[in-house]
């Protein structure tokens, strides 16, 4: 008897592992990454003392075995004897590994997020009792901007904002075959976008909020090394005595759904251990509050004071700092700009007894965004 558990070392993936060790089971939690076992060890348990506030204890540690394997790989990069010992007494595999990436080659994206999906459900067809658990995204709903999304929900009618939300759905796609062609079960988890308020030490898995954070941080210190009125408005001055003013183009009404993550592992576990009995079944962890603009606008205007943004839905004739701001980070606003909501019948039915997750408001938007870093792995 053990559990397959990929992307431990990941943002959620650390915290949802921290839930199952925290089960009143001895079952063993296999770790499948591509490090050495030793330095599989050595993150796993860096990430558990930070997150549990102490070392791991030692039943929790004797649960854990570490295996090296890439999942891009045919066979994960094992032999058929490797192989065949993780199939044997497998009960659960928790696949949560995935690249996430909003701009730049989508090669890696699918390679990860396609093909690694692929591998695991090849590993599983030698695992006859093995039920899957995967970690999907809420925003594989793509470009739709409006509506309420349904956990049974599964189109691409409406495209894609970025090649990341085409990968998930195009792994959703493939559990969903996999299921029917074989029989089996899958739960299918899609978490919004997470974020923690807690600064997260150097070298553990960062929150995916760091790339927004890091690629306007990059815009406004790079134009700082040649523009005083920026050096100055950065340093916390006000420069010109009037500070700057932004106007940036968006839905003020808009919004993005966002979520504490240790929330969204805590109900991703709970929400798991109610298996459909035949096929699958898809549950929404989203937050019943977006996080609109206003929230937005608090936070960055707390993190640089001197800087005032307003969000309208044109801007004519933009000024150098507007072109600038839109240039780095205007295909990312696109996300803050919806209006859709998430059913969660399956997630409330299944957990019938989870509170309804705190806000993503502008003080603890501003928190997570003073503490997120570009380094991103999910």
């Amino acid at each position: 008897m053990a559990v397959l558990f990929t992307g431990a070392t990941g943002f959620l993936g650390s915290r949802i592992l921290r839930e199952l060790l925290t089960e009143d089971s001895d079952e063993p939690v296999v770790v499948l990454g591509r490090h050495a076992p030793d330095t599989l060890r050595a993150r796993i348990e860096a990430a558990l003392t930070w997150l549990n506030g102490a070392s791991p204890g030692a039943d929790a540690r004797n649960r854990l075995r570490y295996v090296t394997t890439d999942l891009t790989e045919p066979d994960l990069g094992l032999s058929s004897r490797e192989r065949a010992a993780l199939a044997t007494d497998c009960t659960a595999l928790w696949h949560c590994a995935a690249l996430l990436s909003l701009q730049g080659d989508p090669s890696p994206l699918f390679k990860a997020n396609v093909v690694g999906t692929r591998r695991v459900l090849e590993l599983l067809t030698g695992t006859p009792a093995a039920h899957l658990v995967h970690v999907s995204t809420a925003y594989v709903a793509g470009s739709r901007t409006a509506g309420h999304v349904m956990e049974s929900e599964l189109t691409e009618e409406h495209g894609f904002q970025t090649y990341y939300e085409e990968t998930k759905y195009t792994a959703e796609r493939m559990v969903h075959a996999w299921a029917a062609r074989t029989g089996r079960t899958a739960t299918i988890l899609r978490p919004s976008l997470l974020v923690t308020d807690r600064p997260v030490p150097e070298g553990l898995p960062q929150q995916s909020l760091g790339i927004l954070a890091g690629l306007i941080n990059t815009a406004l210190r790079n134009k700082a090394g040649e523009d005083a009125t920026v050096a100055r408005l950065l340093a916390g001055g006000d420069a010109h005595g009037s500070g700057m003013h932004l106007r940036i183009q968006g839905d003020p009404e808009g919004g993005i759904n966002m979520l504490c993550a240790d929330y969204a592992a805590h109900a991703a576990v709970r929400a798991a251990r109610v298996r459909a009995d035949s096929g699958v079944r898809t549950l929404h962890i989203t937050n019943p509050l977006k996080t609109g603009f206003e929230a937005a606008t608090y936070a960055f205007e707390a993190l640089y004071p001197g800087i005032t943004l307003t969000v309208q839905p044109t801007v004519t004739a933009p000024n150098m700092y507007e072109r600038l701001f839109t240039q780095h980070v205007g295909d990312l606003l696109t996300f803050s700009s919806q209006h859709r909501t998430y059913d969660r019948t399956n997630l409330l039915r299944d957990v019938p007894d989870l509170p309804d997750p705190q806000p993503v408001d502008g003080p603890y938007l501003a928190r997570a965004l003073g503490c997120a870093s570009a380094s991103v792995t999910i």
